[in-house]
């Protein structure tokens, strides 16, 4: 069946998340069942457990001793719910078990159960949402909408973002017997709702544990320290919320229950930063690091000083040195006057740059003479590129990694949208690409813990964006970057992909 896209929806880019389990039952996943009711749900006040010991909450049940019913349906044991019984349901049979649904199935168990073949299901996959069956934050029944919060620098970051607005409905809007989106669970719509969180963490935090009480999932724009606060927020993980973002730091983000990085972080993209550098000739070059001195960047900073180092790298005396060629900045410094005397004393010919977009604009203004290179997703888009060719008075050169391609790419990619006004439009239709593919992961009822449990064994394939997997092992399921070259024609930024990576 198909999926109508709602109209009025204000969007920006990505993310969601997941709940897991380690085995059994955690201590965080106990008190979140405490002060969450919508995870006790379903016929006799039913909770969510980790069945079969991966790591992953994948069975609702009223005696988690009891082992449960899985959220295809099946109980533990049986194979793709094939062999249904008293406590389970069965995929694609005719009658589902006593207390368990079915999926697919045309009668469901009297208790709790689903019929597939009405809520639009198929054999195994996702089926529509059931209330009481799981945590259905964000759903409107009534409508048959699900509601998703964005936040992104709306405000704030020194470039315009009104295209974290539009993008989404380019993609979600195309439905219907001529569009090419799908979700298999009935005809549903999206609503997504963007907010400012103001380029700051607490902004971005107070943003995100508003939307926690209306919204299914939460998506991360962009702003290392902002997608840090929300990915730790503990309203979000103990309601249970889905948070996806970019891949930015990986600082106490590894093991946290809901949270999913749908591209490459800093640090795994340092690698990539070599390749390019050597591929593109500005290698065996005096190098420095410009970097924000936040923790949060410590892991991008270690690990590019470490690639640096490993490749033979020079600095301005020598071999690149951490205590010398690396350049502390304030996370919006006033102006770049004393960064760019320092690259210019020193001779630099190749700058690894991450830090506010303005103050790119101005340290470029200030020193324009240096490849600049790093990695995505903030410098590799069309706003930053003119900032730094009205910066560098047209002499601007970069090479920078990046989760979508350039615009005229991503176009022919998304099979047949409508024009993307500028790339970050392509980003977040990539973004929601890629929020359709984690629905279609799901087995059985949709709901935040199918959601994050059906995400977070897999991945999604990709499109517009690269592949994400997670396998049930990482929350960085980056597996490649685009590498986009930055010229400029006048003041004006160029940007071609020239590179296609995979990690």
């Amino acid at each position: 069946m198909n999926l109508r896209r709602s109209r009025g929806f204000t969007i920006a880019i990505l993310a969601s998340a997941l709940l897991t389990a380690a085995c059994g039952l955690k201590p965080e996943v106990k008190d979140a069942l405490q002060q969450n009711p919508g995870l006790a749900g379903g016929s006799g006040g039913q909770v969510a457990v980790d069945t079969d010991g991966d790591g992953v909450v994948d069975a609702f049940t009223t005696d988690p001793a009891a082992g449960g019913v899985l959220p295809d349906g099946t109980t533990p044991g049986t194979t793709d719910g094939t062999t249904g019984g008293t406590t389970g349901g069965t995929t694609g049979g005719t009658t589902g078990g006593t207390t368990g649904g079915t999926t697919g199935g045309t009668t469901g168990g009297t208790t709790g159960g689903t019929t597939g073949g009405t809520t639009g299901g198929s054999a195994g996959g996702p089926t529509a949402p059931v209330k009481g069956q799981g945590d259905t934050t964000g759903i409107d029944f009534a409508s048959k909408t699900i509601t998703v919060v964005i936040h992104g620098p709306l405000t704030g970051a020194g470039v315009p973002q009104e295209s974290f607005r539009t993008g989404g409905p380019k993609y979600w809007e195309k439905s219907g017997p001529k569009g090419g989106f799908r979700l298999l669970f009935g005809d549903w719509k999206v609503k997504v709702e963007a907010v400012d969180d103001k380029y700051n963490a607490q902004d971005a935090l107070r943003a995100c544990n508003s939307a926690a009480k209306s919204a299914f999932a939460i998506f991360g724009g962009a702003g290392t320290d902002q997608i840090q606060a929300c990915a730790q927020s503990q309203v979000l993980r103990r309601a249970n919320v889905p948070y996806l973002s970019s891949g930015v730091t990986e600082s106490g983000l590894g093991k946290l229950p809901n949270y999913f990085a749908g591209s490459m972080t800093y640090k795994q993209q340092s690698p990539l930063v070599i390749r390019a550098a050597k591929e593109k000739g500005f290698m065996n070059k005096k190098w420095a690091i410009v970097i924000t001195g936040t923790p949060n960047f410590a892991d991008a900073r270690d690990s590019i000083a470490a690639e640096l180092i490993k490749n033979g790298a020079k600095g301005k005396a020598g071999a690149f040195n951490k205590d010398n060629d690396i350049i502390l900045t304030e996370k919006a410094p006033r102006d770049c006057l004393t960064v760019g005397n320092q690259l210019r004393s020193g001779g630099y010919e190749s700058v690894y740059f991450l830090g506010q977009p303005l103050f790119f604009g101005q340290c470029v203004n200030q020193y324009p003479q240096a490849t600049y290179t790093g990695p995505g997703p903030s410098f590799g888009i069309q706003s930053v590129a003119d900032l730094a060719c009205r910066g560098g008075a047209g002499g601007f050169k970069g090479f920078y990694l990046h989760p979508s391609p350039d615009k005229a790419m991503a176009q022919k990619g998304a099979a047949g949208a409508p024009a993307f006004t500028d790339d970050i439009e392509a980003g977040i239709w990539g973004g929601m690409q890629q929020l359709e593919q984690a629905f279609n992961l799901i087995k059985g009822p949709v709901n935040r813990q199918s959601f994050i449990a059906a995400l977070a064994k897999a991945g999604t394939p990709g499109g517009v964006l690269q592949p994400a997997a997670y396998n049930g092992s990482t929350r960085f399921g980056g597996t490649g970057a685009y590498l986009n070259q930055i010229t400029c024609s006048g003041t004006s930024g160029k940007i071609q992909t020239v590179a296609t990576y995979k990690k």
